[in-house]
C-alpha cells in the first residue's frame, strides 16, 4: 500500500542509517504473546518525517518509547534534540541489545540522558512531566487502553503520543485525545500523532 518505490526507499535507508548512528536495530524478533507484539525497527524515513513534525513543538519534553525494542526511535529522537530519553520494554533480551547500542551510538550529545529499562508498560512509573510517548504498535488494544489510562491518570502535564502502525487507533478516544496529524505514504497510514486534551 506504500507503493513499490516507497517500499524500496525504506529498505535502502536501513544500512546507511544503521552505519550513521553506529547501531544494530534492523532484525525482527517474533513474539508468541497475544498481548505484546513482535519487535521490528521502525523505518528510518518514517521516523524522520515524524520528528520533523513533532520536534518543533516538543523539543523540551521528555521522550519515552513504550516497547522500545533495540532503541532505534530513542536514538533518532536524541539526534533531533531531545535531552531526556527513556526506552522501556518487557523483553530483557531486547533491552540488553538497546543498551549495547547505547555504547556504540555515534551521535550522542553530552547534555542528553538516555536510559533503557526492562519493565512491563503496565507497571512503569509514568512521570508528571511534559512528555512525548512513542509506540510502534507494541501490544493489543486491551493492553493499549490500560497503558493510556495509566498515563492519563499520572499526568497533568502536556502530553503527546506518536502511534506508528496504528492498528488500534480507536483506543485514542476523541473525548481525551486530539488528532494532531495523520502521516501517510500513498494509501498506507504510517502513524497518528495525538495531543492529550
Amino acid at each position: 500500500m506504500r507503493g513499490f518505490i516507497n517500499a524500496i526507499k525504506l529498505i535502502r535507508a536501513e544500512g546507511p542509517n544503521e552505519k550513521k548512528y553506529g547501531i544494530n536495530t534492523s532484525s525482527i524478533k517474533k513474539s508468541n504473546s497475544d498481548e505484546f507484539f513482535h519487535y521490528q525497527g521502525a523505518g528510518y524515513l518514517v521516523l524522520y518525517r515524524i520528528f520533523e513534525l513533532v520536534t518543533p513543538h516538543t523539543k523540551l519534553f521528555d521522550f519515552v518509547d513504550i516497547g522500545c525494542g533495540k532503541g532505534r526511535p530513542v536514538f533518532v529522537a536524541e539526534s533531533f534534540g531531545y535531552d531526556n530519553l527513556t526506552g522501556i520494554d518487557l523483553d530483557k533480551e531486547l533491552v540488553d541489545a538497546a543498551n549495547k547500542n547505547l555504547k556504540t551510538y555515534l551521535l550522542k550529545r553530552k547534555k542528553s540522558n538516555i536510559q533503557f529499562i526492562h519493565v512491563n508498560a503496565l507497571e512503569y512509573n509514568y512521570k508528571n512531566t511534559a512528555t512525548v510517548y512513542f509506540l510502534f504498535n507494541p501490544f493489543n488494544e486491551e493492553v493499549l487502553k490500560k497503558v493510556l489510562t495509566k498515563i492519563i491518570s499520572s499526568t497533568t502535564s502536556e502530553t503527546w503520543f506518536v502511534y506508528m502502525n496504528p492498528k488500534y487507533k480507536n483506543a485514542f478516544t476523541p473525548d481525551k485525545f486530539e488528532v494532531v496529524k495523520e502521516l501517510k505514504t500513498k494509501r498506507y497510514l504510517e502513524a497518528m500523532v495525538y495531543h492529550l486534551k
